[in-house]
């Protein structure tokens, strides 16, 4: 059995956020929008240092799905892992806090402390135990045999001091440290000692995830109220990033670093893709590359062999082929 049907990849929120900053000059609206791209990438770094402790379990027996979005009854629900078995799937819900933390049944809550300032976040183990809950419902949609389905709350900062209130006994059975997971996946699979599901409808079940899986991907200019116009516009240097390059000679030239490259208007019309349209005329191309005439612009769109519509005069070329690379 394959251990890994699908390796964890950066999500294209964060590489979208990434990309789209580049393109956004002194704005009343970047500092919120590097704050959430900070938090995306905290989380992220949590997710990633959680692998290191997947070698730790039996691999000829697990499969991992990471970053799983499905929709159900009209609302995306969100899993970070999903380990699945024969015997049982386990959903991880993955978090990278730091300072003391301190579990609330009373108030569905956590409670985090770092120097001295407080602050309240919901209890990731509701938020777990109703992914499961989701998740069963697909399963039972798709008429897939029962099987059973545990959660864990995983807190990956091995510094964070970790305490719950004595009647919250879910705390003390489902939240664990990063460490713990190998020790929490023996139980279960003592707990389940049965086979529920054989490989084939493993794999079946596999597939089915993957394809009702739908990546967070949101128009950005809308999530944080920009205007389109007030992004940069040019391809930038691969090289030096921030420098814009300017069309010379069948090529793309940078004053800066003085290197030339013949490809990089891909990245800019990714961007525009993105951000702007999946859809581009030759006229909106030369604009946004900045480029002197409709004649080069014509030149490239025509080179990467995209799909139109319309005629030579006013043919629309369509982008969604770019983002697929």
């Amino acid at each position: 059995m394959n251990p890994v049907e699908k390796h964890r990849k950066t999500p294209l929120l964060i590489d979208n956020l990434s990309a789209f900053l580049k393109r956004l000059p002194s704005h009343p609206k970047r500092k919120e929008m590097e704050e959430y791209l900070a938090r995306q990438k905290a989380g992220f770094k949590g997710e990633l240092s959680l692998e290191y402790f997947y070698r730790y379990l039996p691999l000829n027996e697990v499969i991992f799905l990471h970053n799983i979005r499905i929709l159900h009854q009209n609302y995306y629900f969100q899993i970070d892992t999903l380990i699945l078995t024969q015997k049982f799937f386990l959903i991880l819900e993955i978090k990278n806090l730091s300072g003391q933390i301190y579990f609330d049944n009373l108030y569905s809550q956590i409670i985090r402390r770092i120097n001295d300032i407080k602050e309240s976040f919901e209890d990731p183990i509701y938020q777990v135990e109703r992914q499961a809950h989701h998740l069963s419902e697909i399963l039972m949609l798709y008429k897939i045999p029962f099987i059973p389905i545990e959660t864990l709350v995983v807190i990956t900062n091995p510094n964070t001091l970790i305490e719950s209130a004595p009647s919250h006994t879910d705390a003390l059975y489902k939240v664990i440290k990063s460490a713990g997971l190998k020790k929490k996946y023996v139980e279960f699979k003592q707990r389940y000692n049965e086979d529920k599901l054989t490989k084939k409808e493993l794999k079946k079940i596999v597939k089915l995830i993957n394809k009702l899986n739908q990546p967070y991907n949101p128009d950005l200019c809308n999530l944080f109220k920009i205007n389109k116009e007030e992004l940069i516009k040019g391809v930038f240097c691969p090289s030096c990033e921030d420098a814009l390059l300017v069309r010379r000679k069948r090529s793309w030239f940078c004053i800066t670093c003085k290197e030339t490259n013949h490809y990089a208007h891909i990245s800019a019309l990714k961007d525009y893709a993105r951000f702007i349209s999946t859809t581009i005329t030759n006229r909106e191309c030369m604009q946004f590359l900045n480029l002197p005439s409709r004649s080069q612009s014509y030149h490239l769109l025509h080179s990467l062999n995209l799909p139109f519509t319309g005629t030579t005069k006013d043919r629309t070329y369509l982008l969604h082929s770019l983002l697929e690379e």
